[in-house]
């Protein structure tokens, strides 16, 4: 993570954040039984996706839903604890074992409530500058806008706290790569929500919700974003401006 951002939050509102809890929940689970079981392919087993699944919260996400259009929850059907683990093992808090997900010591440590604040922290940056981002959503410029993560976060960090929708934050907020004029309409605007957006959201850092027409189903309706009151209490930017070489005019 550069050293212009800071993030110092509190164990208290770190502790809230959903991703932060939900990775606590995998740490706990995991110490209880030595390990979460996996599958040949390396996902968590049913029995420890449903688990995480009924005990977590996260922003966005609908769970009656999602247990409407599966009988049964594989991990690739619970985005939240897919991408949760692979978050978590990024940042070597699991490591493998013998079919095993096995905690870490470091991962051990961090599971506890009064290191919520250096867990909260090791996630933030192993979100933005660790994980590919992408792989949640195929579009396929691949790098674009993690490539400048300190220059969208900063822009962020002065935006207005009122709703805004995401194609007005992507604007505002990013650097253009000609590449995206090249695919579909809402390709810049949807990698931005996936790559920017919801991952803000799971930090507790932005808050979502649903615009337009109640009465329409959530996946017609479009989302709005704002910051929430952690951001500017957790983040800080220190910023050198280049002075200009001669006379001042």
């Amino acid at each position: 993570m550069p050293e212009v951002i800071t993030v110092d939050a509190t164990a208290d509102a770190a502790i809230t954040a959903p991703l932060v809890g939900t990775t606590r929940l995998m740490i706990q689970r995991a110490q209880a039984l030595a390990g979460l079981t996996l599958t040949a392919t390396g996902a968590l087993s049913r029995a420890d996706v449903r688990a995480l699944f009924d005990a977590m919260t996260w922003p966005g996400y609908n769970k009656a839903q999602e247990l409407l259009m599966n009988k049964v929850l594989n991990e690739i059907d619970v985005m939240p604890v897919e991408a949760t683990r692979l978050i978590a093992q990024t940042a070597k808090l699991f490591r493998k074992g013998q079919k095993r997900l096995i905690a870490t010591k470091a991962g051990a440590a961090l599971g506890r409530e009064e290191q919520a604040s250096e867990l909260f922290r090791c996630l933030f940056e192993t979100v933005f500058w660790r994980v590919n981002l992408g792989y949640f959503d195929r579009v396929p410029t691949e790098a674009w806008p993690q490539n400048h993560i300190g220059i969208v976060l900063w822009c962020l960090s002065i935006t207005s706290p009122e709703w805004v929708a995401r194609e007005d934050l992507m604007r505002s907020c990013t650097v253009w790569d000609p590449a995206l004029d090249h695919g579909p309409a809402d390709f810049a605007g949807f990698a931005f929500e996936s790559r920017v957006l919801r991952p803000l959201t799971w930090l507790g850092l932005f808050e979502t919700q649903l615009a337009g027409d109640e009465s329409a189903p959530s996946w017609r309706r479009d989302r709005q974003y704002r910051k929430a009151p952690l951001f500017d209490q957790a983040i800080r930017f220190r910023l050198e401006l280049a002075k200009p070489a001669g006379l001042a005019h």
